[in-house]
């Protein structure tokens, strides 16, 4: 039952930063001139580079960590500041920066090969979602855990495939309403991460 719900904790919180449903505006923007064969190639490049990055953050993070000489407890907390900082923006109905910039989107639209760089990264698997993987990864205490780790993973990749696959008809059942009602959802479920991400390393940090 611990593995069962360290692992939907897991998942929670990746899919809520990720927001693939948040995505869809953005993702029809860089692929308006591109069939829906290409889409859905685009969209299976986006999920495999979304499961590739979450999972390398969580095998490999604390030692990225320790190189820097970054204790987690700190990170924590900056990390915390930054999905909060995300989640506001969410909540508010804003596209993050912190994901992708206009900018970053007006150049990349042009670019045949758009489902790694930008739609997976920065646009999907960005900063705050790196930043909880590692934190995240924190509590991995078994293989069990691992393995329900790699499943909620590859979920989050199917979940993201079929989104952007078939993002046009779910825009066009759904409409923008209902997307920016599902990012302030997210925005809510993130803000409370974000608070015990920096609540636990501020306990840490002063011994509380």
């Amino acid at each position: 039952m611990e593995v069962f719900n360290d692992t939907t904790k897991f998942f929670i919180s990746v899919i809520s930063i990720l927001n693939p449903i948040g995505a869809i505006p953005i993702f029809m923007a860089l692929t308006r001139y591109y069939s829906q064969e290409d889409v859905g190639r685009i969209s299976s490049n986006c999920a495999i580079a979304v499961f590739v990055t979450l999972l390398a953050s969580c095998l490999f993070g604390d030692e990225i960590l320790g190189f820097f000489g970054i204790q987690l407890a700190s990170f924590r907390v900056g990390g915390g500041v930054l999905i909060a900082s995300m989640a506001f923006s969410m909540l508010k109905g804003e596209k993050t920066e912190i994901k992708i910039s206009q900018d970053e989107i007006e150049r990349q639209a042009q670019i045949r090969e758009i489902g790694i760089v930008p739609l997976a990264i920065p646009m999907l698997a960005g900063p705050g979602s790196i930043s909880n993987a590692i934190i995240q990864a924190d509590a991995i205490s078994s293989y069990k855990h691992w393995i329900g780790v790699v499943i909620a993973l590859l979920v989050v990749a199917l979940i993201i495939k079929t989104i952007l696959t078939f993002s046009r008809t779910i825009r066009d059942k759904i409409g923008q309403i209902a997307i920016n009602v599902s990012t302030r959802v997210f925005g809510l479920i993130l803000m409370a991460i974000a608070v015990e991400h920096v609540t636990k390393g501020i306990k840490v940090i002063f011994k509380l």
